[in-house]
């Protein structure tokens, strides 16, 4: 188990950032924290790597998969990097819709952070402004899709919302004319919503984003009111506002919402509230249509109890009664019965006639009666002014009822002249009088509750989490603004003149106020009647920015994705925590991708407000929630946001998960594109493309203790001929195929291509690519090297590099062929210039010899191809095509230099240390065999080309027979002498009976010439 830093969690990177001995065996690292990045020029010539990290850095495990995106994993361990692109496409389909169906609104919200990205000022109150900004545009995007997705599916809503409603009415059964079966295919709440036809949205969708919409502007009001910008905070209390005596209700009511920060809390929640239900709720003329139509009354919606009024009129017409009616008189007990003849009727007509009486109305004077007080219920429930509720009551002609509304010390400012103290603390008590023991209907109740700062009452009419959370704040501000005026001097008489009247106390019953919001979630997350609701992943959300406890829900949050993505195997960017999340929230499910696009978003909002959100010991699981998102923006698609979003990570981690998300991208412009954003977003790109390989070579350490290839590799092969045993090049030993390089392989090359787009780092480069050869060659993945040789050859390096280094583009010819006059005078910058160069050679020098070594392997294997080919010619008795030939002389005639630095020291000296094993291992292996396949290539090409081939032969045997020749060493270390005799005992039988086979002398060709060889020494007369 790998060792813990102080914030609890495994470091993300190895002590020391030296990469890995291919040869190396696999143990356990040490770790410690990462770096900043490094802020050295493009143009600088590199450095060698940093040997450790700081401890700013961020923190990873050790063990884990590719890409860290744990909610599309397959069993097999890193199948990422097993399998290519195409082999799981089939698993991303559901994410690339996911990303596709609001595609537009994810980037969107990434274009709205990059243009307002508070990284890109410094001061706090700039910082504060750019968030703000931030938050009203993800505010206005979350509205445009809401506008967008309303023109859809507006109407499927309302009549969603209209059942739904029907069935919440408590007491009347409402018939409507869309019929039971109607209200059958509502009934479950928790159905499905079937999107329109044609559709590629549905109403889920819209009542999804009005959610989100509400949760934004929430978020705005809560940041501006708890997180204000410096200079708000400095500015002293006025002394002289303060309220005296003679302070009339307004100037209460503001002094009570200035100097209690929780009170202002409350209420801008409540504001919230208010105008949440004003935006998605349906309006409230419509919605008290049905009821009034039920009513039987047609279009009259005034003149009071019709139905109750005409029975009265004829019992009085008929039974001759000229005064009023006596409950209490038999004659009247018997006679005045509602239509249907099972209850008595009211005997007057005034509002409390009925709990006064104990009688009842008539039916559809219920449904009147309901409607009225539905409409104000809704009215008071939507924040609606005085003057609005006026208006609609005087509509019906219950101009009483509008009166009754002006009991609220918020709405007192609407009248300050006559907004009294006194009044207001005397009408809650009457209001809580009536809610709890007087009315016939809920929503009466619901009304004088709401009026009172009553819960139990207005709780009756909750159809929603918003209702609910509404009663209790209301309650909660009402009880808040009794106790302000109960320590006021100046008003102590009121509350001793009405202390015999009772009231509810929600401060008192919620006990310490700071954490009432929090108990209040905790209650409506456990209450049967809001468990479900309060457990989507909005309401999840605002109930927590309510409650204030975003900070624990987004470290707990981070628990929960670290326990997500380390189920079944360990991630790479995701590392496991030592913590396990706590049982209190509901977490954001893996596959909710949208609920995680905003608390991602909630999330950078905060950090960069500032906001506490427990420092180095939370840091890692708080940024899993950035990190998950960003996987989701990979198999989504969306790789060109993900340098954004990992340049809101802090540390090194930024460039972890950078190197891991990107690893798939391999257009060119692509690649060029990202560089160019990692630019303008302050990453050190330099830093990207040195950790990429990095972490890959970290990630899949070579565990091979054993050198594979040692005894494993085979270039040649013994066939039967009519001439006896045959030694020959094994056919296609490389192979063509992409499918024989391993996806790792590919995913490593695919990170060395990353250095040819970036400035200095020629070090660094040529040292990862050393590294991949070793790598390659160790376990014989000759079509790695190959692809590695064929996508970044050492010359293309050297022509992309060498302009920053040397201010000009020069290949590797250019770099060895100038200044090599040592007799010219040089002065001192064409000096410093000529031991650059030098500089430069040796340090490609080690992968130029591994190149080198692919080079001629593909030459040899390619020779096979063509000798198989000739073979079968004639085998059939055919002449040798001479294009086959002329192929077979070009091969040789362009490539046959390749092979010259395999006989020159080659990989004899080490730069490192910790190479000289792997060079010696490789020697051994490689080597050998690759020189007695040349010997074949040679024994071949003289047979069928020209006896220079063979004349080379001969030279290759002096070399290796030269005094202390580092080659006659490695053959006799390696056992192989009497294979190399061997191979030149055959060679030299195919000149001697090639040469006795001509019938004159033939002059010898310009290699001849050039060489001195003296063929006529090989014919021998029979």
């Amino acid at each position: 188990m790998a060792p813990m830093t102080r914030s609890g969690a495994p470091s993300l990177a190895p002590e020391s950032m030296q990469l890995p001995r291919p040869n190396q065996r696999y143990r356990e690292t040490s770790w410690q924290f990462v770096g900043q990045p490094d802020t050295r020029s493009d143009r600088a010539l590199s450095e060698e790597p940093p040997s450790s990290y700081d401890e700013d850095a961020d923190m990873m495990s050790n063990h884990s998969e590719e890409d860290g995106m744990w909610l599309l994993r397959s069993p097999s361990h890193n199948v990422w990097l097993t399998q290519c692109p195409e082999d799981h496409e089939h698993i991303l389909h559901p994410l690339r819709e996911a990303a596709n169906r609001v595609g537009r609104e994810v980037e969107k919200f990434a274009e709205v952070l990059d243009g307002y990205n508070p990284q890109q000022v410094e001061t706090k109150d700039e910082k504060y402004e750019m968030v703000m900004e931030l938050l009203g545009q993800y505010h206005d995007t979350a509205l445009e899709t809401v506008e967008r997705l309303r023109e859809k599916h507006e109407e499927e809503r309302r009549e969603k919302a209209g059942l739904r409603w029907r069935k919440k009415m408590r007491g009347f059964e409402v018939e409507s004319e869309s019929g039971h079966g109607a209200l059958e295919k509502y009934d479950d709440d928790d159905q499905d919503d079937s999107p329109l036809p044609n559709s590629p949205t549905e109403l889920a969708d819209l009542e999804r984003w009005e959610q989100e919409a509400q949760t934004w502007d929430l978020l705005q009001r809560l940041v501006k009111l708890r997180y204000p910008p410096s200079e708000e905070k400095s500015q002293p209390k006025n002394a002289a506002a303060r309220p005296h005596r003679y302070s009339n209700g307004a100037e209460l009511w503001d002094d009570f919402l200035k100097t209690d920060s929780l009170a202002r809390e409350r209420k801008t929640v409540l504001e919230w509230l208010k105008d949440t239900a004003e935006e998605s709720g349906e309006d409230i003329d419509e919605l008290v249509q049905e009821l009034q139509q039920n009513a039987e009354r047609g279009d009259i919606i005034a003149h009071g109890w019709l139905h109750t009024k005409m029975v009265i009129k004829n019992q009085k017409r008929l039974n001759t009664w000229s005064k009023a009616l006596d409950p209490a008189s038999p004659e009247v007990k018997k006679a005045l019965m509602n239509t249907s003849k099972n209850a008595p009727l009211v005997t007057q007509l005034d509002p409390d006639a009925p709990t006064r009486q104990g009688r009842q109305m008539e039916p559809q004077d219920k449904y009147f009666e309901r409607a009225i007080w539905l409409g104000c219920y809704e009215m008071l429930r939507r924040g609606r002014s005085l003057a609005d509720i006026k208006e609609w009551c005087v509509a019906r002609e219950e101009v009483w009822r509008a009166v009754s509304m002006s009991g609220l010390p918020d709405a007192a400012v609407e009248d300050a002249e006559t907004a009294d103290p006194a009044s207001w603390v005397l009408w809650r008590r009457m209001c809580f009088a009536l809610a709890r023991e007087g009315g016939g209907d809920d929503y009466e109740r619901a009304v004088y509750g709401i009026l009172s700062g009553d819960i139990d009452s207005v709780e009756l009419v909750c159809r929603s989490w918003d209702d609910f959370v509404f009663a209790h704040y209301n309650a909660l501000l009402r009880s808040q603004f009794d106790d302000y005026l109960k320590g006021s001097p100046f008003q102590k008489p009121i509350f001793v003149a009405t202390s015999s009247f009772s009231i509810f106390d929600a401060v008192q019953s919620y006990g310490d106020p700071p954490g009432a919001g929090k108990r209040l979630m905790d209650n409506l997350r456990n209450d049967k009647q809001t468990k479900a609701e309060a457990q989507e992943p909005m309401k999840m959300l605002q109930s927590i920015l309510i409650a204030d406890t975003f900070t624990d829900f987004i470290y707990q949050q981070g628990l929960a994705l670290s326990k997500f993505a380390n189920a079944e195997r360990p991630s790479n960017v995701i590392p496991i925590e030592e913590a396990q999340p706590s049982d209190v929230y509901r977490y954001i499910n893996k596959e909710d991708h949208d609920s995680l696009r905003v608390i991602t978003h909630v999330l950078l909002a905060f950090k960069h407000l500032g906001v506490d959100l427990g420092g180095i010991r939370t840091q890692t699981a708080v940024e899993n929630v950035i990190v998950s998102y960003i996987g989701f923006l990979r198999f989504a698609g969306k790789e060109e946001l993900i340098p954004l979003y990992c340049s809101q990570l802090n540390g090194n981690r930024r460039y972890a998960v950078l190197s891991r998300m990107l690893i798939d991208v391999t257009d060119h412009e692509q690649r060029v594109t990202h560089i160019r954003l990692m630019r303008e977003l302050g990453l050190n790109v330099q830093e990207f493309v040195n950790m990429q390989a990095r972490y890959l070579f970290f990630d899949y350490p070579d565990t091979e203790i054993e050198y594979p290839a040692k005894d494993n590799l085979k270039l040649l092969v013994k066939t039967e001929s009519a001439d006896g045993p045959v030694v020959e090049i094994k056919t296609d030993f490389i192979g063509d195929d992409e499918a024989r390089v391993p996806r790792i392989d590919i995913l490593l090359i695919r990170s060395f291509e990353w250095y040819l787009l970036v400035d200095g780092l020629w070090s660094e480069t040529f040292k990862v690519g050393t590294l991949l050869y070793l790598r390659f060659f160790k376990h014989m993945h000759l079509a790695s090297a190959k692809s590695l040789w064929e996508r970044i050859p050492s010359s293309e390096i050297a022509l992309r590099k060498t302009d920053a280094l040397i201010n000009e583009t020069l290949d590797f010819n250019g770099l060895e062929g100038e200044g090599e006059d040592v007799t010219e005078v040089l002065d001192g910058s064409a000096d410093r210039r000529r031991r650059l160069k030098r500089h430069l050679i040796e340090e490609a020098k080690p992968f130029r010899e591994l190149e080198a070594l692919i080079i001629a392997l593909d030459l040899l294997e390619t020779v096979r191809s063509l000798q198989v080919i000739m073979n079968e010619q004639q085998s059939r008795n055919q002449r040798w095509d001479p294009e086959i030939r002329g192929a077979v002389a070009k091969l040789f005639e362009t490539h046959q230099s390749t092979m010259q630095p395999l006989f020159n020291k080659w990989l004899v000296t080490s730069p490192s240390p910790e190479w000289e094993e792997d060079f010696t291992l490789l020697r051994e292996a490689y080597l050998p065999e690759t020189i007695l396949a040349y010997i074949c290539a040679l024994n071949f090409a003289g047979s069928a080309l020209t006896r220079n081939f063979l004349m080379e032969c001969m030279d290759l045997a002096t070399v290796i027979a030269e005094e202390n020749s580092a080659l006659l060493e490695l053959f006799e270390q390696t056992d192989r002498m009497k294979e190399l005799v061997e191979a030149f005992a055959t060679a030299s039988k195919t000149l001697l009976l090639i040469s006795s086979e001509k019938k004159s002398a033939r002059s010898r060709g310009k290699q001849a010439r050039i060489a001195g060889w003296q063929q006529e020494l090989w014919n021998i007369k029979t």
